[in-house]
């Protein structure tokens, strides 16, 4: 009885262990992804995700569980017909199957404990969603083998293909529980925004300036946020909080009545998301700061990327303000667009001729970017002259809300970027480090090869992972990333298999040599970055997530 105890034990241990472990990790990529379907399985398109989540392990499980249906169903079926009896047939197939299952599940166990000691286990935030998930993945997976524990009879054979059932289907049960979960979230999240549109209503004197685009969105809410702070008690989303829900939460949870402007940032992965934060907030001014290609995966199409972004113009109050950035061919679309609409107004900004907000005089150096608006002159301390842009988004909302151009020029000077938008980092006088891990799309990397190509006489490497959901654009898009990084970088490290084809014929054709892949092995990259920078003068660039890590190494932060 000991013996048959310490068995019991030993098999519940282990697979407790690879349930919690499942449980943990799948829901840790959901969670990344939104919980949203649409992302999750453009997510599996790439090779990140396949890596990530279509492991030997997945497969394993998929084969050895599809095999279990089709035998059973074949022998159910075949008993229905003939009457057969089903003991002495599912003994022997278990006695050959099992086997499989534990060395399946003892091979995870081992890969587990690799990676926990190699610190790259994957969990996700500490949110009330995703513990729930969590457990409820949990308990599905133990909820049947458990049941054993009120009588110690029954074999250890028995629980073990108890388990092994719930094992094999772990992955597909913490995708069913998401699914579960999506109606559930769809009702409380159409109750959340109906709460926060009401309360936004009662606030009467509330100004509402809403950003979208396909980049520079938050470059421009804090631009304006800092030029509006001196004369408006202001609210913004904070971070990276762009969706409904998030805008919602913030109205809820912040908003207050001695509340004067509220800068809202609107993203959206496909069409009607916009339309539904622009019913909640109502705003008075919506600015478009570009429109491309980016997330064009998920929206389809350019078109339905314009119409998406433009459902923010069509969502103004009664002679609210459009702002549009003519420079951009999307944007400048969209602002002939706007000439339809019963606007109050239109206003244009760019860097050259037929916008009625130009900036001029443009010079870009290592400490910041200088040049003139109407005639008063500018000094912004932040890297990057394609700030200017939204440098101009900001001035243009803010001289509708009453600021004066010499005002706003003043307060210029002390402008900071958010975190991790192409910010300066020098742990040493012979190291620069340039963080723009915040994301990652084609016209972002190539302004920040710009810049980085202003270190003449340094040595500059790139650290860079590709860019997710440019569809049908992602080839060309990248080819024409790596050129520039050819031309600008002296040293380039990947550290995705993404678009690895591509990019390496891209380098093969500009003979740029001086390039290696470092993938899934943070301690391989931080000493490989020391080396080269121990050589002299190097400034490196790090775009987008999963180098984060190693840059703080390195920022001694």
């Amino acid at each position: 009885m000991t013996g048959e105890l310490i068995k019991l034990v030993l098999t519940d241990l282990l697979f407790l262990v690879l349930a919690a472990n499942a449980a943990i990790y799948y829901t840790h990529f959901w969670q990344l992804k939104e919980y949203r379907w649409d992302r999750m399985i453009d997510f599996l398109r790439t090779a990140t995700g396949k890596k990530r989540l279509l492991t030997w392990v997945f497969w394993a499980k998929t084969v050895l569980a599809t095999a279990l249906i089709m035998v059973y169903a074949t022998f159910y079926l075949n008993m229905m017909v003939s009457g057969a009896s089903k003991g002495s047939f599912l003994t022997g197939f278990w006695a050959g199957f099992l086997p499989l299952v534990f060395l399946v599940a003892l091979a995870e166990t081992v890969d587990l404990l690799i990676r926990l000691f190699r610190r790259r286990l994957y969990r996700p935030e500490a949110t009330a969603k995703a513990g729930l998930i969590v457990l409820l993945t949990m308990l599905a997976v133990i909820s049947w083998p458990i049941l054993h524990w009120h009588d110690l009879e029954i074999p250890t054979r028995t629980v073990a293909i108890k388990w092994s059932v719930v094992y094999l289907f772990a992955p597909w049960l913490n995708a069913l529980i998401v699914l579960i979960f999506t109606p559930i979230t769809l009702l409380s999240k159409s109750l959340i925004l109906r709460r926060a549109k009401r309360k936004i209503m009662k606030i009467e004197e509330l100004k509402v300036v809403a950003i979208t685009g396909s980049y520079g969105k938050s470059s421009t809410k804090e631009f304006l946020s800092h030029l509006l702070s001196t004369r408006f008690n202001v609210i913004k989303t904070p971070g990276n909080t762009n969706t409904e829900i998030g805008v919602a939460r913030l109205i809820l949870r912040k908003l207050a009545p001695h509340h004067n402007v509220f800068i809202v940032e609107a993203g959206a992965y496909k069409m009607g998301e916009i339309k539904k934060i622009a019913e909640m907030i109502s705003p008075q001014i919506a600015i478009i700061t570009a429109v491309k290609d980016s997330h064009l995966s998920l929206f389809g199409s350019l078109e339905n990327i314009k119409r998406g972004k433009f459902e923010l113009v069509q969502g103004l109050k009664d002679y609210g303000v459009a702002i549009f950035n003519t420079d951009n061919e999307g944007s400048a679309d969209l602002a002939q667009r706007a000439r339809n609409l019963k606007l109050g107004k239109i206003v244009t900004f760019g860097v050259g001729e037929g916008a009625s907000l130009t900036a001029e005089e443009i010079v870009e150096s290592r400490d910041g970017v200088t040049f003139r608006i109407e005639g008063v002159q500018f000094s912004l301390p932040v890297a990057g002259k394609h700030n200017v842009y939204n440098f101009l988004a900001a001035v243009a909302a803010a001289r509708e809300l009453g600021l004066e151009m010499t005002e706003m020029a003043k307060l210029a000077a002390s402008a900071k970027m958010r975190e991790h938008t192409l910010s300066v980092l020098k742990p040493s006088e012979s190291l620069v480090l340039l963080d723009d891990t915040y994301n990652a799309n084609p016209d972002g990397v190539m302004a920040a090869l710009d810049y980085l190509s202003l270190y003449e006489g340094w040595q500059k490497i790139i650290v860079f992972p590709g860019m997710l959901e440019l569809g049908e654009r992602a080839t060309a898009e990248h080819a024409r990333v790596v050129r520039r990084i050819s031309e600008v970088c002296d040293q380039a490290i990947f550290i995705s298999e993404d678009y690895r084809n591509v990019i390496e014929d891209t380098l093969k054709k500009t003979a740029f040599i001086n390039y290696q892949y470092i993938i899934g092995n943070p301690q391989k990259l931080h000493k490989q970055l020391e080396q080269l920078a121990a050589r002299g003068r190097t400034v490196i660039l790090f775009i987008s997530r999963g180098s984060e890590q190693v840059l703080r190494k390195l920022a001694n932060q």
